[in-house]
């Protein structure tokens, strides 16, 4: 096992598109959070992001490589990411690449990594991205795994099938003081009245052009706000859209940001995802003590207030639910901490697992 510079075990974290936010975001999270004196995170993605910075600023030392696409050009990908961990005398490679690890994983036995995580992050099905392709990879993402890893069950169930219980569960756990809930923020931030919220990617994924259709039905009885924290590529047609519905002075698109001033100030989470494995963004939302609504695409894991309604992609059920009254949960970060939602808590254990991976444990 080679040590990095300054005797700092070096482990290859495997995320692909550094731009999409909630897998990128989770691992920094748990690096900022980490035993950094005894191991170092290099990142292996698909181009130059923010992510980059962020990384650097977290740790100057940790080093970002660039490598072709797994999915589109596999064929470049493995020989690329093989010579890079070979060079890198990584002993540790943590895929995050769901079916995709079985190219990552690939590469990483080939290199002659010894621990080779594969870690679920989220399920799909057949409304998914990709479905078709993911389903031919599936019985191959952890072939070459020598340790399975998982955000919670149903991902774990989903990608790894018989083999699920064999996967750790780590949590996307969050730093829970920084989502406390402040009541004067919804002041601050120039809304009044109730408001709605959804943080995320504008992706196909997060049903967005569904949540506005629910959310015109609902502002036709009450007046209210809904904000969109986010940004991506279906921005602008989702901003047309609430022209046409004639929504459009009732909805604030915030860019990209720190999202925990914005759930201190509402009082409802939207998140009607067509899939999802364990959305950080709900965590967070239930740290600042907000209700939220959920597809019932999404694991009832993600239930951890017991505040939280889980319900089916029909725009007047959603509309309905957005009317209905709901109180905020009281001590919101004391339910997250007993349920292994606090990251300094949960950084500690990944560091443990780490170590004891290497010591030829758990696998």
């Amino acid at each position: 096992m080679r040590a990095a510079a300054g005797g700092r075990i070096p482990v290859a974290q495997i995320i692909g598109n550094s731009a999409l936010g909630g897998v990128a975001a989770c691992i920094l999270n748990y690096y900022s959070h980490m035993d950094r004196e005894r191991y170092r995170f290099d990142f292996f993605t698909y181009g130059p992001s923010p992510f980059d910075e962020k990384l650097h600023g977290i740790d100057p030392e940790a080093k970002v490589f660039y490598i072709p696409s797994l999915d589109k050009t596999f064929y470049k990908a493995v020989p690329a990411l093989k010579n890079l961990l070979a060079e890198g005398g990584y002993p540790i490679v943590h895929s995050h690449m769901t079916t995709l690890s079985a190219f990552a994983l690939h590469a990483a036995k080939k290199a002659g990594v010894p621990v080779r995580i594969c870690h679920a992050h989220s399920t799909f099905d057949r409304q998914s991205d990709h479905w078709i392709i993911k389903s031919i990879l599936r019985p191959f993402a952890a072939k070459d795994a020598t340790h399975l890893m998982a955000c919670g069950s149903a991902a774990a169930e989903n990608l790894y099938r018989a083999r699920a219980k064999e996967a750790y569960i780590l949590p996307n756990a969050i730093d829970l003081e920084h989502f406390t809930p402040d009541a004067g923020e919804k002041t601050a931030l120039g809304f009044s009245g109730r408001l709605l919220l959804f943080a995320g990617r504008f992706a196909n994924q997060k049903n967005l052009f569904f949540l506005l259709d629910a959310f015109a039905t609902a502002r036709k009885r009450e007046a209210m706000t809904l904000a969109l924290v986010g940004g991506g590529e279906q921005e602008q047609a989702l901003r047309a859209h609430t022209e046409k519905l004639g929504i459009a002075d009732s909805v604030r698109f915030v860019p990209p940001c720190d999202p925990a001033p914005y759930y201190a100030a509402a009082d409802l989470f939207c998140l009607p995802s067509l899939y999802e494995g364990f959305p950080v963004v709900g965590v967070e939302a239930q740290s600042a003590g907000l209700p939220c609504l959920f597809s019932d695409k999404i694991t009832r894991e993600a239930d951890l207030c017991g505040d939280n309604a889980f319900l089916p992609l029909d725009a007047g059920v959603w509309a309905e639910e957005m009317l209905r009254p709901r109180k905020k949960t009281e001590h919101p970060a004391q339910i997250l901490r007993e349920k292994h939602y606090d990251i300094c808590a949960e950084a500690q254990r990944l560091a443990a697992y780490y170590g004891a991976a290497l010591n030829g444990l758990h696998g």
